[in-house]
């Protein structure tokens, strides 16, 4: 695995608009999680050195979200567990539905829901200097509210 693999073609950090910042992340997300699906897929045993606090997986994950997630403490999301399954934007869609624009610095980018798959999302993107950041993603619950999530 290597990073550069994942950001192949991607627009430079400075030129990202919110809308593009979240479907680049969602797809580059996207396909590194199918890379450490197959991989365990392969060989179950694979596994724990998938998981491990040192592995590559974990290493490309955390230059992922350096790339395009805001630096928070996001203690149990996957770059501390280095689960790359089950919630989040696992499986999540990358086609937009609309953005709003909350302040200067601040969109909200609302995804399309992935019938029988995934729930529609909405990410809080916030420009940090030149470069716009994803800070936290909600999904679209059953009774139209939303509801936290983690990337």
């Amino acid at each position: 695995m290597e990073f550069e693999k994942y950001i192949n073609g991607c627009i430079d950090d400075a030129e990202r608009t919110p809308e593009i910042t979240v479907i680049e992340f969602v797809n580059v997300f996207n396909k590194w999680a199918k890379d450490c699906h197959n991989f365990v897929k392969a060989d179950r045993d694979k596994l724990k050195e998938l998981t491990r606090k040192d592995s590559e997986a974990r290493k490309i994950l955390k230059q992922i979200y350096a790339k395009y997630c805001t630096l928070k403490n996001r203690k149990n999301y996957r770059t501390s567990n280095g689960y790359y399954f089950y919630g989040g934007t696992y499986n999540a869609g990358s086609e937009l539905e609309k953005s709003l624009k909350v302040s200067n610095k601040i969109i909200e980018v609302f995804t399309l829901k992935i019938k029988n798959i995934s729930p529609s999302r909405k990410y809080t993107v916030i420009k940090k200097g030149q470069i716009w950041k994803i800070d936290t993603v909600e999904n679209l619950i059953g009774n139209g509210k939303w509801n936290f999530d983690l990337l």
